[in-house]
């Protein structure tokens, strides 16, 4: 379950913006939800002049480019220290070859995930002096990195940083330090990834705008796609010229890598499902100067041979994340006390620390709370975390410190690295943190407006694409469908996938559902429905064609935010947190008559909160009471039942004789807890 949150519409705006700026109205519409409604900001959001500010209001920005500037008259040997994720990789290629253009005496290192981590390390640096490095430059890290800038210079290394990470109370004493996030810089780069920087600073070093995003907006592009930065401001403008630059590309290495994700034709989606994941899985599995490499290739051979390896590194990327999400969804169902913590804390050596980021948020999104998971190793121990908006996850685990050796990150996604045996130590100290709100933030889904099916068009699609590159920030407009009959369930690709045929009104649509089978879709035929859905387009005989994607779905009318809430009461009940709210809670025996008539008349096994309280139409249940009654029915073999998340296993069993509710030690204990709360409260 998600609650929906349909932004507010300001039609009287929509239609002065349609006006004045003789826009179609759907245009309009977008517009103003996204905020997007004076002439200049209208103007700059559909710029494609390729105009970028000038890079010189970054602080330290003269600095780097003057100690560069001198290296190359010298021709001192400058080393790129750069990262082993895509951002960090595109960094380092995009300057590297932008020196390597102007004759630079440069080098490239970029760090090994399992055994030097993030960042600059004194190791690093001692091989970098044997090999005569005299500058180097930082992309993508270096802003935490105090004690190493210090070491390097005691080597007689300068260091210049470039980084978009936020800095500590007191910077790397380096011969510059390039961070729009420092408290003295006020330029427009603020949002700008390690790429996105590197390329400006490749810029400031030309002096020409024209040049830099000719050769190199596309390994910008890549690296801003990738590291989930806003897209808009001067991130948009850098993904629109990185797009053309990478459908137009010349890269031997690009070409090789399109072909073996099967991209015909680039968008920030598509950088961000199929080609970032294999520029990272180097970093994750193999070698991160694999994808360094197939960047800057210029042999048709070699990149296809590199382009098969990191295909293949994905596929295993792929494989190693499945196993350790089915691992924990099966940790869960054994454990059903870490299911009911506020924050989700698991752990195995078996666990490779590369993937584990990835798989937090297939668990965030499954079960709807925040999730760690920590990746043992013989003493110290790495945790990749995700979040949902509104419970700062860096907070709690700055809350939790004492615990931890290192730790960091941002509002929705951290990484910790701990001893083993302080794991279920941190595991107790989070939750505590957390069980001290009263209720948790909800996992939601952001509607931008509620359509008439009868009345969406093709070119509705046509307008929306003014509005790419997508992405974090900037995201894919979502609209809501409401109070459509599902007329048909079909299987699609072996039934992988489900196509659903629905309608309203007049009008009849075919809506997509991704990975998802039959056997699993828990609506039947004949249920009113709302769904969030995406548009676009499909090309059949050169004919267009209205495509839909279903990004969520329920019951219509559903109060999803009441039921996620009661699902929240339910597992802070059983975990002995007992609160005045659980009066009124008690089910009666006609509530154990309704559920067990329902499973009984409709013989299906799997089923979620939602659609289960949305098909018996009863308003005296709600998911508390249904997951205590299914429960207690369980205890006394009425039924066979697991939950996961909002997916609900249900299978009758055959019973004989009269059934004793007053036996059920569940039931009595509720009773004895909701009288005690109520006698208090």
């Amino acid at each position: 379950m998600k609650k929906w949150v349909t932004a507010q519409l300001d039609k009287r705006k929509t239609q002065e913006i349609a006006q004045r700026y003789q826009l179609p109205i759907f245009t309009a519409l977008l517009l103003t939800i996204r905020g997007v409604t004076e002439k200049e900001d209208i103007e700059q959001f559909f710029d494609n002049s390729g105009q970028l500010p000038d890079p010189f209001t970054i602080k330290d920005m003269d600095k780097a480019v003057e100690c560069i500037r001198s290296a190359l008259e010298r021709q001192s040997k400058i080393c790129i220290y750069g990262d082993y994720d895509c951002d960090g990789v595109t960094s380092t290629a995009l300057l590297y070859s932008y020196l390597e253009s102007v004759f630079a005496n440069v080098t490239y290192y970029i760090p090994d995930r399992s055994t030097e981590g993030y960042g600059m390390n004194k190791r690093a640096l001692d091989k970098l002096k044997e090999q005569g490095v005299e500058l180097i430059v930082t992309v993508d890290n270096g802003i935490s990195a105090l004690e190493e800038v210090l070491y390097a210079q005691q080597l007689g290394m300068e260091v210049v940083v470039t980084d978009h990470h936020k800095p500590q109370d007191i910077l790397p004493c380096a011969a510059a330090v390039v961070d729009p996030h420092r408290l003295d810089d006020t330029s427009e780069f603020t949002d700008c990834c390690g790429a996105g920087l590197a390329m400006m600073l490749a810029i400031a070093l030309e002096g020409d705008s024209f040049t830099i995003l000719e050769n190199y907006s596309d390994l910008a592009a890549l690296g801003t796609v990738a590291d989930l930065v806003p897209l808009d401001g001067v991130n948009r403008m850098i993904v629109k010229e990185g797009l053309v630059r990478i459908n137009n590309t010349d890269r031997p290495g690009l070409i090789s890598l399109m072909e073996q994700a099967q991209v015909e034709k680039a968008n920030a989606g598509l950088i961000g499902f199929r080609l970032a994941p294999r520029i990272n899985a180097a970093g994750r599995l193999g070698s991160p100067y694999d994808a360094f490499s197939l960047l800057l290739s210029e042999d048709d051979e070699q990149s296809q041979e590199l382009a098969e390896k990191l295909n293949d590194l994905n596929v295993q990327r792929q494989s190693i994340e499945n196993q350790i999400y089915e691992d924990i969804c099966r940790m869960l169902t054994e454990r059903p006390d870490l299911a009911l913590d506020r924050v989700i804390v698991v752990s195995s050596e078996a666990w490779n620390a590369g993937v584990i980021g990835i798989v937090a948020s297939r668990i965030t999104e499954k079960y709807g709370k925040p999730c760690i998971i920590i990746s043992e190793g013989d003493d110290i121990c790495k945790g990749s975390g995700r979040s949902v908006s509104g419970f700062s996850l860096v907070d709690a685990i700055f809350a939790c410190a004492d615990y931890l050796d290192r730790f960091g990150g941002h509002p929705m996604a951290a990484g910790i690295s701990l001893q083993r045996e302080r794991i279920e130590d941190f595991r107790s100290a989070i939750n505590a943190y957390a069980d001290r709100l009263e209720y948790m933030p909800l996992l939601t889904v952001k509607i931008d407006s509620k359509l008439n099916p009868n009345q969406i068009v093709v070119d509705m699609v046509h307008q929306q694409q003014r509005f790419e590159p997508f992405g974090y920030g900037n995201p894919k407009p979502v609209f809501s469908l409401c109070g459509m009959k599902l007329e048909r369930i079909l299987p699609l690709s072996g039934g992988k996938h489900i196509k659903l045929v629905v309608s309203r009104d007049q009008a009849r649509l075919n809506l997509m559902k991704f990975s998802t089978t039959p056997e699993e879709f828990p609506y039947e035929e004949g249920s009113l429905l709302d769904f969030a859905v995406s548009l676009d387009i499909n090309l059949y005989q050169q004919q267009e064609y209205l495509s839909f994607s279903i990004k969520d779905i329920k019951p219509s009318d559903f109060d999803s935010e009441t039921a996620m809430l009661e699902l929240q009461l339910y597992e802070q009940y059983y975990k002995e947190h007992y609160t005045p709210q659980l009066v009124g809670y008690y089910p009666t025996r006609e509530d154990f008559a309704v559920i067990y008539r329902y499973l009984r008349q409709h013989v299906r096994s799997v089923y979620t909160i939602d659609s289960l309280l949305a098909a018996m139409h009863s308003p005296s249940i709600g998911a508390f009471k249904l997951l205590m009654v299914l429960d207690i029915m369980k205890e006394m073999k009425l039924i066979v039942y697991s939950r996961t998340g909002d997916l609900l296993n249900v299978q009758l069993q055959a019973v004989s004789g009269k059934v004793d509710l007053d036996t059920s030690l569940t039931y009595r204990k509720l009773k004895e807890v909701i009288s005690h709360v109520g006698h208090h409260s």
